[in-house]
């Protein structure tokens, strides 16, 4: 009876050591291809001063302009809008007449939404300002919801304590893309026509839009909102080109860092484990009987098997009763392996032998391996908030660390192999936004400098006294800043540990207007 205790134990190390491979497998299919290498964004440099007063703009609304409210509730009537207006599309659409002899290869009409998407991006000469008021006109009232959402004094998307866990369906955080779409295309639209207030409020609900949706327990908010972050720095580039706008230099420097919080998501995924598979909570709690083993047992084969995508246990055959036995013994292996190692562990922190040998070898194994997670989790998370340049080799050496220890054989520990890489990889999401920010910052403190200096350009980045630039996040160094006569460039190298993609660079051509 002990030994079916002990099979369910090894099913953790089977579903996550599989869904680690699959996700490591899916990663090396989408690296960026290296060789792309486009030309640098020119940006046309207009001097100009700072505002009066110098602080009149902002890149997200004022604490005093905010209102009581949950945005998320304004969202989600934006989003119920676009939804009912895809679907009135949609039979609008079948109802048309049929063409009884089509081409052969004509192409599907485009959608609203997909015109939408398509000017929200575009290169500027291709942006068609009638085209865009012609589209935005049946989503007025969507995005006067949207405007109410962004002046609320919180978001709260109530998922904090859904039992879904890893596996809770996101429509509205991914459907929080199209309305961010449209709030791009009316900043545009209002950089086209030169309003620069305008503008700049839809740059302020965007940047609301981008910090609520990361209001969440889960990577996959943090990522959304950072996405939709960044969508808008292409209308902020095309803005400060625009003839008469001030320089917006203390609008960027007074922005929140980081632009799109991460700690929500941080704090969710630091506790994952402990949501996905509550038990856990209950291994300290006495040595649990036959049956509390084995449904702790069941939970982890019905959560991890559901994770992987797929039941990584079986042999493989077509015989049913073959492949269960086959299992049942590679699970055995599996905890008869870690027993003894968690057995002296535990009596050595001070369990007393008869205690361990009343325990469900399941249990010995989890209380030893949630130990050891909790001390690995800690070793990597206690990173994120320090500086990127100091945190970044640090968390490296910390998964060495973990794949030293052998996480395909320790089940807890190949969870964590298995999320580290996606905090990692947000940490970089988050570096190359403000990264991209603290470049726009550069080119207004630029701007500032020419206007007080007869239209001139700075000799260094040092030399902006009254216009400090700031210091590249990603690197902890200044930004490369080269003068040619009245022209400049503006760069920074590869955020280090991150993908060798253009993407990741920043390289700008300043072009002085005189």
């Amino acid at each position: 009876m002990k030994l079916n205790v002990m099979i369910g134990g090894a099913l953790i190390a089977f579903a996550l050591a599989s869904a680690a491979h699959a996700q490591a497998t899916a990663k090396a299919k989408v690296q960026p291809n290296a060789k792309s290498n486009p030309p640098p964004t020119v940006i046309l440099i207009r001097p100009a001063s700072e505002p009066n007063p110098a602080l009149k703009y902002r890149l997200v609304p004022e604490r005093r302009e905010l209102v009581p409210g949950n945005a998320a509730l304004f969202y989600h009537r934006a989003i119920l809008m676009l939804m009912q207006k895809r679907v009135a599309e949609q039979i609008a659409s079948k109802n048309q007449p049929v063409n009884a002899h089509p081409p052969a290869a004509q192409t599907p009409p485009e959608s609203p939404e997909m015109a939408i998407a398509r000017l929200s991006s575009c290169p500027v000469a291709e942006f068609h300002p009638d085209e865009a008021r012609r589209l935005l006109q049946p989503y007025e009232t969507t995005l006067h919801e949207v405007e109410l959402g962004a002046i609320r004094q919180a978001c709260d998307w109530e998922f904090d304590l859904r039992k879904e866990g890893i596996m809770l369906l996101l429509p509205e955080i991914q459907e929080m893309r199209s309305l961010a779409r449209l709030v791009n295309v009316k900043i545009r639209l209002a950089v086209f026509d030169q309003k620069t207030d305008l503008a700049l409020h839809w740059i302020q609900v965007q940047g609301s839009i981008a910090r609520h949706v990361a209001e969440g327990p889960t990577i996959i908010q943090a990522l959304v909102g950072i996405a939709i972050a960044n969508i808008f720095f292409q209308p902020l580039e095309e803005l400060i080109q625009n003839p008469g706008v001030p320089s917006l230099y203390w609008a960027l420097a007074a922005r929140p860092r980081p632009f799109v919080d991460l700690s929500h998501a941080v704090d969710g995924e630091r506790t994952l484990l402990e949501r996905e598979l509550p038990s856990l909570n209950d291994l300290h709690s006495g040595p649990w009987s036959v049956e509390r083993a084995r449904g702790f047992s069941d939970e982890l084969y019905t959560k991890l098997t559901t994770i992987s995508g797929h039941s990584p246990f079986g042999a493989g055959g077509s015989n049913a009763s073959v492949n269960a036995f086959m299992t049942k013994l590679a699970f055995s292996a599996l905890v008869m392996k870690g027993y003894p190692e968690a057995k002296r562990a535990l009596i050595a922190q001070g369990k007393s032998p008869a205690e361990i040998e009343a325990t469900p070898a399941v249990q010995v194994v989890a209380i030893h391996s949630l130990g050891k997670y909790n001390q690995v989790r800690d070793d990597v998370y206690k990173w994120i908030s320090i500086p990127y340049p100091q945190a970044e080799s640090r968390i490296d050496k910390a998964m060495e660390k973990i794949q030293a220890k052998g996480p395909g054989s320790d089940p807890l520990l190949a969870m964590f192999a298995l999320l580290v890489p996606a905090l990692k990889s947000v940490r970089i999401a988050e570096v190359r936004t403000d990264r991209r920010l603290d470049a726009i910052e550069c080119v207004e403190a630029i701007r500032m400098y020419a206007s007080a200096h007869r239209g001139t350009l700075p000799e260094t980045l040092e030399a902006m006294i009254d216009s400090p630039a700031p210091i590249d996040v990603a690197t902890g160094k200044s930004f490369v800043y080269e003068k040619h006569g009245d022209s400049a460039t503006l760069s920074a190298p590869l955020i280090p540990g991150g993908p060798d993609h253009p993407a990741f660079r920043i390289r700008y051509e300043l072009k002085l207007v005189k």
